[in-house]
């Protein structure tokens, strides 16, 4: 019994959803990319602006006499300046290209009509799981209480940025970051964690489909190589996460004596770690890719079998001589002489019939698109350059860029 054909995929948007982006439509902050502006500013205003202004009252310790004065956090200022608007402005298009993606899986006819019901319940349990109310109100709780644990009870802040604890007290401004700025900052993390894990679940769901791929698909992957370069969606936030680690490292050498060369392999372990787990979602699609390349070689491989030993028996097989042969037969072959082998049709089809094969054998284990991988690198590597600085002078880079291009 086949499942009735359903409506098709209009909308896929895992990015909107939950408590927080009810709250945003009714600011009607998400209707354009200004009014998106004026909410990233309003992020700043809530996050960081109070922290600078908390921490330079009348009255307060004064910054020059404080071991890490706000100005020369790192932490802080990469965090709400870079980190948090970034995680915002990435929505715009991490959502447009999941639904390109759902939509070409769908419409391509790589789900057979008889399983679209199975892939539309997929995704309905997706929006379903993103749209739950509780999502946003947990995440914003357990944000809250890792914050207050970490910068209260743990007294993260002791060694971290002496301008939160001047007298060995969270301050005004120490308390502010501790119960609002640091709360909202991993709840942006958080909530893209959980936008990334249900994109992750549907994605497993759809690999249980019989999928109908394609060995000889030029993509080298059975026809989802689209999955692939849909990776660098995750480009912008794959930025942010970057610069909040490259801010903790940079931090961990200006104030706490360590040096780049201590932290490369700390570096190197993040760079892998962070691509293992953009690239893990399509994980699921491996054994079916495998199964596919393997019953393409078969297949086709026979197909090429005999394809080439009628190639060989027409043309390579040594043709048996004419003994006695009566003269009506002669006239006959005088009339019909054998097909030429330059510029036989035959040839062509020889080579043709290589260029698919060569697809299948080359098929990936995973969708795989190099200049969306390259564009994940440069994501995880760009936050990173900063700290050449911190052994280097910046102006002695530039200038060594400088004579390499004149």
């Amino acid at each position: 019994m086949t499942t009735p054909p359903s409506e098709p995929v209009t909308d896929f948007n895992l990015v909107r959803g939950g408590m927080f982006d009810r709250w945003t439509q009714r600011l009607q902050l998400d209707k354009s990319l200004r009014r998106r502006l004026l909410k990233v500013a309003l992020l700043l205003g809530v996050t960081w602006a109070p922290l600078l202004i908390l921490s330079n009252l009348p009255g307060s310790t004064p910054n020059a006499s404080l071991e890490v004065p706000f100005h020369h956090d790192p932490e802080v200022h990469a965090r709400y300046l870079a980190v948090v608007p970034l995680l915002e402005l990435a929505e715009i298009v991490v959502a447009v290209s999941l639904v390109i993606q759902t939509r070409q899986l769908r419409g391509m006819g790589l789900v057979p009509a008889g399983q679209r019901g199975q892939f539309d319940q997929a995704m309905a349990e997706a929006i379903r799981l993103r749209n739950t109310h509780w999502a946003d109100a947990a995440l914003f709780a357990f944000a809250f209480g890792l914050a207050i644990s970490l910068r209260v009870f743990g007294r993260l802040s002791d060694s971290d940025s002496s301008w939160e604890r001047p007298t060995g007290e969270l301050s005004l401004a120490g308390w502010w970051h501790a119960g609002i700025s640091l709360p909202i900052l991993y709840f942006f993390i958080f909530r893209w964690l959980w936008i990334f894990l249900t994109w992750t679940r549907f994605l497993f769901r759809v690999s249980r489909i019989d999928l109908q791929l394609t060995p000889t698909h030029p993509d080298r992957a059975g026809g989802l190589g689209f999955l692939g370069w849909g990776a660098a969606a995750w480009a912008t936030v794959l930025l942010a996460i970057s610069t909040f680690f490259s801010a903790a490292f940079a931090q961990q050498i200006l104030h706490k004596g360590e040096s780049l060369d201590s932290l490369k392999y700390h570096v190197v372990t993040y760079l892998v770690i962070a691509l293992l787990v953009v690239y893990s979602p399509l994980l699921s699609f491996s054994s079916r890719l495998a199964r596919c390349r393997f019953t393409g070689l078969l297949e086709f491989g026979a197909m090429v079998w005999r394809y080439d030993r009628a190639f060989e028996e027409k043309w390579m097989a040594e043709p048996a001589e004419p003994t006695g042969a009566h003269p009506v037969e002669h006239e006959k072959a005088a009339e019909n002489p054998p097909e030429a082998f330059l510029g036989s049709a035959d040839i062509q089809s020889l080579a043709d019939i290589a260029t698919p094969f060569n697809h299948i054998n080359e098929m990936r284990l995973i969708p795989f698109d190099s200049k969306a991988f390259a564009v994940l690198i440069l994501s995880a590597l760009l936050p990173m350059l900063p700290l050449l600085g911190t052994e280097i002078p910046l102006q002695e880079i530039f200038a060594k860029l400088g004579e390499l291009v004149i």
